[in-house]
């Protein structure tokens, strides 16, 4: 029996140790598992970030990963990873100390006290015949307990815990239910309304929009001004004397004089 009951339509499959939650949700996805079933684990032994870097994932922390199923094409899927941002923030402002400041990072970080506290990644199998998704895997991890030390040049990491998070807080259970809820509704207004309250209740809390941000990409850094977030999610860099840049994947490191919005 589960420790946790989750709204319908969810899902749970709770696990105490898995390679990667990602990993173990593709496994069952190819195996029929249904939309919005959800993997939770106490721990990861491979856990993974973006651009393939490794995820710290001692327990005390939370790893899940959401499996969907909706027949959109693969760029308005994508919108997925903000709509799972808004939740994670959401979440993380109930659990913080009170006045903590919570912001968002292009394109699917979540900050508090400008460090990273919680990251997504997002995987999918596409079909090229219909230019959808099969299926598509949100994985979320939140660091609750505990936080990595991170090397010279990454963001700053952090954990609720460290942040003075206390009580309910820091629990791992309370989290995810919240977490699960906040996903659940933003979907509804997705659905109902596009995306344009998801990217104005991101924009809310994004950090370093309207100052000075430098996007690393596979082969060059670019400096600029964050100047407003697309219909699609991409982030518009104004550069100057030159045409804008529209940047679609990429890391970004936003100067801490930037204004949280």
């Amino acid at each position: 029996m589960s420790s946790i009951e989750l709204p319908s339509p969810f899902q749970l499959v709770e696990l105490d140790c898995v390679d990667s939650t990602n990993a173990e949700a593709k496994r069952l996805a190819e195996q029929g598992a249904p939309d919005c079933t959800i993997v939770w684990a106490k721990c990861q032994t491979s856990g993974r970030g973006r651009r393939g870097r490794k995820w710290v994932s001692d327990t005390g922390n939370l790893y899940f990963s959401i499996l969907l199923r909706m027949p959109y094409p693969m760029e308005t899927m994508t919108q997925l990873s903000f709509v799972a941002a808004n939740a994670v923030a959401d979440a993380v402002s109930v659990a913080a100390p009170r006045g903590a400041f919570v912001n968002v990072k292009w394109p699917n970080d979540v900050l508090v006290e400008g460090k990273k506290v919680s990251g997504i990644l997002m995987e999918g199998e596409p079909d090229i015949k219909t230019g959808a998704f099969k299926y598509l895997v949100l994985g979320i991890g939140v660091n609750i307990a505990n936080h990595p030390v991170v090397e010279e040049g990454a963001y700053p990491a952090t954990s609720l815990a460290a942040q003075g998070s206390v009580g309910e807080g820091l629990s791992v259970e309370k989290m995810l239910d919240t977490l699960a809820k906040r996903f659940l509704a933003g979907v509804a207004t997705w659905r109902n309304l596009g995306f344009g309250p998801i990217r104005r209740h991101w924009l809310a809390r994004a950090k370093g929009v309207g100052g000075p941000v430098a996007v690393r990409l596979p082969n060059e850094t670019i400096e600029g001004v964050f100047g407003a977030l697309d219909e699609n999610g991409a982030l518009v860099l104004h550069l100057d004397g030159q045409p804008n840049r529209v940047i679609t994947a990429g890391d970004v490191f936003i100067s801490q004089n930037s204004p949280h919005i």
